[in-house]
Parts: structure tokens; C-alpha cells; sequence
């Protein structure tokens, strides 16, 4: 049976949701933890262990991407079934499960530890629960193709809550070392996360014993195919974001990574609640099958009016954070971490470059989800192709940058690769697949009065910065407050057609 899933605004509300609660929590907790400890300390959870877990689990992004495209969506994928793209979900195990040995076993030879090092127990322990987040991928995988958002928002939040109290407890009332605390908080995640999922879905579990156990055939047609160009896009992306701090690791000091492990978790944050979910929404939303009334032209004419209206949309979140960020980036971190973090050299400065940066990130993830979506895979492997030069060329400019200006290069460098990709994508959406519709540059910018407004905020709040905290804070609201108005009255027609799009119906 069909049932009619809830739209795009619904559908990011349940994600919206779910990442308040999943990023705001341990960022809470994280600032509890940071007051009593050093920059160096605080550098080993949220930059080693943070590497180690991504590292592993990168290995199911290719997954999400290419199984998440509707079947027979019109992209050269007409032998990719419903079911293989389900069924290929189990796929990730195995090699999930040499990652989770393998990458703690690296981490510890190389430096030369044993188990009785709190440390290496730590690792350990991380790549136990990144293999558990594993095992529950299948499950997750079938609950985003079938739309379940309130199953996500109910299993995540209730893991993390159990992982911050779990890492609250043993860093503080505890005489363990503090990377254990982190940890037995990630494991609690892991182990929940498995077993909330599983058990709403205990027919797929049945499935996929049969699976492995070679009772049960599929047909994979296109989907490893598929699965294998987004798991190559995964691998550059990881080079991409996480290179950075190898570098870091490599040729950075240790307060140099515990600052930038606060201002990444700091300035993540607006990223990872707000712009996250309306990039998983809209890759969702783009990823529909062509509905057998509608002609390809006319498909592509109503993307080209969503896209615009996405990437405005993005823009004006993007430039929220960009224009007011750097101008309250050190009242930020007096008040959430302390002075000690408050007077920490390139604290601020930092922060305030990333904040800058989510502006492109904004507009990159938009175009980016698009693209992924109704790509044919000769032009993801040309994608792919430019996203690792944009890799090497952050690499190389990290490098160079860090020694000089500190965590603020590693910024610097990220955006000018992310401009790279836009850039690249932008190319690929106007020139080729929106080639022939009406679209105008001024469709991509918000109307000129929401503009006015963006203005009128940054030159106040400049000249309120040099005031006393209270007062810059009050008109910090003021203008947040305006541009917000004039959003309501000037771009009602842009909120009306975000109410109006739909996300794919789903299967019970």
C-alpha cells in the first residue's frame, strides 16, 4: 500500500528535529567537558577519535547516496530495482567489519601501544562502535528510502541522549582517563542505535539473515555499479573534509587542535542542525521517479524553479550566519567555553572564518544534493574527478597555510576547495541539464529589500561591536530580527513553494 508521504517542509521538521536534539545535546555536553580541560586535552576526542570514526564510516556514505535514488529515476540506472537497492544496504557489513578491526589495529601499531593503555582502549572502543553503527545501516537505509522520519527522530534521539549522559558521567564523576568517558558514551550510541532500529523493523533483520545465510537471491542489475561511483565520491570527500586534520595532526601543535576541535564543533553546529537537513530533504525530494503524466521537459522545468528556490533559500540561511559570525564570534566563546578559550590565540579569529565559510557550505550542499541526485554515472565519475582535484588542492594549500596562520588556514583553504565544487556543479546544472529554461540570475538572489536588510544588520553590528557585550547582543537580535521580517513580507511566494513540494511516497 502507498501511503502519501508528508512534504518538504514536514519532512525537514522530523530532520530538523532530529539534529537538535542528536548535535545540541553533546554540544552541551561538550561545553561542560571543555571548561575543565586543557586544549590539548580536549583535542584527542574531538579530533583523534572524531578522524578514527569517520574514517570507518565513511564506508556507508556511498551506500546512503546511491541507494536513496528511486529505481528507474530517469538517470541511466533502468536496471536498478527497488528491492536490489534495499537488499545492497547489507553490503556494508562486511566491509564495515574490516574497517572496525582494522583501523584501531593501524592506529595502535603505529603508535605502539598495547591494551593497558587507557588510549588504546579508547580506539578500540570507538572502532567497536562504529561497527555497530554499521550493523544498523540496512535498517537505516530502508527507513530514508521509505520516508520513516519519525523513526530516525525517536532512534537518535534516544541514543543520544543515553551517549551524553553516558560521556557526562564517566568524564566527571569518575577518576577514568577522559578519552575512555567519550568513548563508553559513543559505544552506549552504537548499541542503541542498533537495537531501536532492528527492532521497528524485525522483518528486514529476517531478510537479511537470509541474505547472508544464501537462502534468499537478488538481482543487483545496476546497483553495485551505482553503489561503487558514490562509495568513490564518499573516499574523496572523506580526503577532502578530513584531510585537514591529518594535517593538523601532522604539522600543528596541540592546542592548535584543541582549538580547532572547538571551533569545528562549535561552528558545525548551525551546519549540522539547519543546512543538514534541508540537504538530505531536498536530495529525497529530487530523487522522485518521473511520474508517468509528466514529460521529461516538464520535469525539468519544475526542478529548475525548485533548485532556484532551494538555492535562495540556502543563500538566505547561509548569509545569516556569515554576516553575524564574525562579529560575535569571541562574545560566543566567552560565554559558552570561558575566557581561558575567550583569550586563546586564533579562538576567535577561527571561529569568525568559519562562520564565513557556512555561507559556501550552504550553497554548496544545495547544489551538490541536486546534482548527486539526477546525475547519470558518467557524469558522477566526472564529479568525482573534480572533487579530487579540489581534495589535492586543500590538501597542498593545508599544508602551506597552518604553520602560518594557524587553524584559520585549514578554514581558508577548505572554502576555496568548496568554491571549486560549487563552481563545478553550477556549471553542470545551468549549462547542461537546466539548458533552455528561464532562469535568470537574479531567480538565485533574495529581493532586494531581504538584501537591504543583510546590510543594515552587518554595518550595525559593526558599530555595536565596539560597545560593551550587552548592547552588541541586543542588536545582534534587533537585526536577526529584521531580516527575518523582511523575509516573511518579501519572500512569501519562495516560503509558500518550499510548503508546497513533496518528498516520495512510501511502501508499508
Amino acid at each position: 500500500m502507498v501511503v502519501q508521504e508528508p512534504g518538504f517542509v514536514r519532512g525537514y521538521a522530523y530532520l530538523f528535529l532530529t539534529q537538535v536534539i542528536s548535535r545540541l545535546l553533546p554540544f552541551v555536553v561538550n561545553i561542560m567537558v571543555a571548561r575543565r580541560l586543557t586544549p590539548e586535552e580536549y583535542g584527542v576526542p574531538t579530533v583523534h577519535f572524531q578522524l578514527i570514526s569517520t574514517i570507518i564510516l565513511t564506508c556507508r556514505e556511498g551506500f546512503r547516496r546511491a541507494l536513496m535514488r528511486d529505481a528507474g529515476s530517469g538517470t541511466a540506472d533502468g536496471d536498478v530495482t527497488d528491492a536490489s537497492q534495499e537488499a545492497a544496504g547489507w553490503l556494508v557489513i562486511p566491509i564495515g567489519a574490516a574497517l572496525s578491526a582494522g583501523v584501531p589495529c593501524a592506529v595502535l601499531r603505529l603508535g605502539g601501544l598495547d591494551m593497558d593503555n587507557p588510549y588504546a582502549q579508547a580506539v578500540a572502543s570507538y572502532g567497536f562502535s562504529a561497527f555497530l553503527e554499521l550493523l544498523a545501516e540496512p535498517f537505516y537505509i530502508r527507513t530514508q528510502r521509505r520516508s520513516r522520519f519519525r523513526l530516525r527522530f525517536v532512534t537518535e534521539t534516544v541514543a543520544t541522549i543515553l551517549r551524553s549522559l553516558v560521556t557526562f558521567y564517566f568524564v566527571n564523576f569518575t577518576e577514568r582517563h577522559v578519552s575512555l568517558g567519550f568513548a563508553y558514551g559513543q559505544l552506549a550510541y552504537g548499541v542503541t542505535i542498533l537495537i531501536c532500529y532492528a527492532i521497528a523493523q524485525l522483518d528486514f533483520a529476517y531478510f537479511g539473515c537470509s541474505l547472508f545465510l544464501g537462502k534468499t537471491s537478488v538481482k543487483w542489475g545496476g546497483t553495485l555499479r551505482l553503489v561503487q561511483t558514490f562509495s568513490t565520491q564518499a573516499l574523496l570527500k572523506l580526503f577532502l573534509a578530513e584531510g585537514e586534520k591529518g594535517v593538523l595532526l601532522l604539522v600543528g601543535n596541540a592546542d592548535s587542535q584543541g582549538v580547532y576541535g572547538l571551533v569545528s564543533s562549535l561552528g558545525s553546529l548551525f551546519v549540522r542542525i539547519v543546512l543538514q537537513p534541508f540537504e538530505e530533504i531536498a536530495f529525497v525530494a529530487f530523487s522522485q521517479k518521473l511520474d508517468s503524466q509528466t514529460t521529461k521537459r516538464m520535469k525539468i522545468e519544475n526542478e529548475a524553479k525548485v533548485f532556484a528556490t532551494l538555492i535562495r533559500v540556502s543563500g538566505m540561511l547561509g548569509l545569516l550566519v556569515a554576516v553575524h559570525g564574525p562579529l560575535y564570534s569571541e562574545s560566543a566563546i566567552r560565554l559558552l567555553y570561558g575566557k581561558r578559550w575567550a583569550d586563546t590565540k586564533d579562538a576567535s579569529k577561527s571561529l569568525g572564518a568559519f562562520s564565513v565559510m557556512v555561507l559556501i557550505l550552504a550553497l554548496n550542499g544545495t547544489s551538490e544534493a541536486y546534482a548527486h541526485a539526477v546525475m547519470k554515472p558518467n557524469e558522477l565519475t566526472g564529479a568525482n574527478v573534480a572533487l579530487l582535484t579540489s581534495s589535492l588542492l586543500n590538501i597542498v594549500m593545508s599544508i602551506y597555510l597552518q604553520p602560518r596562520v594557524g587553524p584559520t588556514g585549514l578554514i581558508i583553504s577548505n572554502s576555496i576547495s568548496m568554491c571549486l565544487r560549487f563552481a563545478y556543479t553550477m556549471r553542470f546544472v545551468v549549462n547542461e541539464r537546466f539548458r533552455g529554461c528561464k532562469l535568470t540570475i537574479a531567480t538565485f538572489f533574495p529581493h532586494r529589500v531581504v538584501c537591504l536588510a543583510f546590510i543594515f544588520s552587518f554595518m550595525t553590528t559593526t558599530v555595536t561591536s565596539e560597545l560593551d557585550m550587552g548592547t552588541h547582543i541586543l542588536a545582534g537580535f534587533f537585526s536577526v530580527s529584521c531580516i527575518l521580517m523582511s523575509i516573511l513580507f518579501y519572500e512569501r511566494n519562495t516560503l509558500k513553494n518550499m510548503v508546497e513540494l513533496k518528498t516520495r511516497s512510501k511502501m508499508d
